[in-house]
């Protein structure tokens, strides 16, 4: 069963309260919008420190979401080799997600 987090510090009580009902992933959450707000990507480090948690925690998430093809990694396979991998999300298809998620909810 996959783990829950609690809602990072910081958010609005909306938000938290939506999070909470589609018994979301609070920290894969925080890591789709923090690579969303930053359209050039970034490293794992990056990230982690920006939403307060370690960054293999991020890089966990990170992982999962590159296989599902919502993000990449910046340079050729190769290169992937070091401390400073880029990962931007390809935010059409984030958008894309979310409607089918929705559709799905909605019975459409």
């Amino acid at each position: 069963m996959p783990r829950i987090y609690k809602p990072l510090p910081g958010l609005p009580p909306e938000v938290g309260n939506a999070l909470s009902v589609f018994n979301a992933n609070t920290l894969r959450a925080a890591i789709i919008r923090d690579l969303a707000q930053h359209p050039g990507g970034d490293t794992t480090g990056n990230i982690a420190k920006r939403i307060g948690v370690d960054y293999r925690q991020v890089y966990a998430h990170i992982k999962t979401l590159e296989a599902d093809g919502l993000v990449s990694a910046e340079g050729e396979v190769g290169e992937r080799n070091g401390r400073r991998v880029r990962y931007s999300i390809d935010l059409g298809n984030l958008r894309d997600q979310g409607v089918i998620y929705m559709k799905y909810l909605l019975g459409e």
